[in-house]
């Protein structure tokens, strides 16, 4: 066969497959017509919600866990509670983020920020969903949360090699998060413009003694503060540092806590608005081997109100 009859059966079937998918494609519902296969804007793109998994705690209750995945290649977007941003039923509404940074991550998850809240449903509630609906981008998502299936159930115990959550307190004798749900600081009030300090303890907590392939016993951590809630985006010194790089710094300084010692971390927020904020701080043990954040594993969450004056 020639060149030219080649060229002209490809264009030929080209034709014939328009002339068969346009009809398909006027076939289609109205609303599924928005979804060409392409590649994500920098703007105007939805935020999807996201449920990551479930735990069955001893006293009967349920922890479910929600993350999101902002679509958008660039633009930040800020969705505030109310009917475009909502958990039901009722009792659960508003521990959700307001604030949906843009990701770029390696790996499985990609573009998703995983175990951002979870809320406990109390054992006598057990089967109940808890819905959590997303308005933006012109599209609206909403996406159950429900203790029924085995492939997002997880666990609250060890890890392959004994990592647990690392644990974090606002005050040495004060109450300790160890999970997703988190606790809640004193509300700290200061002004626009005027730097505050956010302070934590944290504390490598894994029981690795009993697991020979360890080489470590204690892993530095990675310590994560971000905008959860609030009118506009503070300026945070330091939002996010590895355990990698907390480690490099203890090498520099001759050494560091390396064992399960409460460690102080602290950052500073400026805040560019009045109102009302909320201040994330996710405390992550990445560093260790049978630690990974596609597994939903091993980080928790606490959280920093902070009112803001003119």
């Amino acid at each position: 066969m020639s060149k030219l009859k080649r060229l002209i059966g490809s264009a030929f079937t080209v034709l014939l497959v328009g002339l068969v998918a346009a009809p398909l494609y006027a076939q289609l519902p109205e609303h599924l017509r928005d979804y060409p296969l392409a590649g994500r804007s920098g703007s105007g793109e939805a935020v999807a919600p996201m449920f990551n998994g479930w735990i069955r705690n001893e006293d009967g209750s349920i922890t479910m866990i929600f993350g999101f995945a902002n679509q958008n290649l660039e633009e930040l977007v800020d969705v505030p509670l109310g009917p475009n941003n909502k958990l039901e039923p009722a009792q659960f509404d508003g521990v959700q983020p307001t604030h949906f940074p843009v990701y770029q991550r390696r790996g499985f998850v990609g573009l998703q920020e995983r175990g951002t809240f979870a809320v406990n449903v109390p054992a006598d509630m057990a089967d109940t969903e808890v819905v959590w609906t997303l308005n933006s981008g012109g599209k609206q998502y909403s996406v159950p949360g429900r203790a029924t299936s085995s492939a997002y159930e997880m666990s609250a115990g060890e890890r392959a090699l004994g990592t647990l959550k690392p644990a974090i307190r606002f005050d040495l004798n004060g109450p300790e998060s160890t999970d997703p749900v988190g606790i809640t600081a004193a509300r700290i009030t200061t002004s626009v413009g005027e730097p505050v300090t956010l302070s934590a303890y944290v504390q490598d907590r894994g029981n690795r003694a009993a697991y020979p392939e360890n080489e470590m016993m204690y892993y530095p951590l990675g310590t994560y503060w971000v905008l959860h809630q609030g009118p506009a985006i503070p300026e945070i010194e330091e939002a996010e540092i590895t355990g990698r790089e907390r480690a490099e710094q203890y090498e520099g300084e001759g050494g560091g806590s390396g064992g399960n010692s409460w460690e102080e971390v602290t950052t500073t927020a400026t805040f560019p608005e009045p109102g009302e904020y909320l201040i994330r701080l996710r405390v992550d043990n990445f560093t260790a081997p049978d630690s990974q954040f596609d597994n939903v594993c091993c980080w928790s969450n606490a959280y920093v109100p902070v009112t803001v004056t003119e």
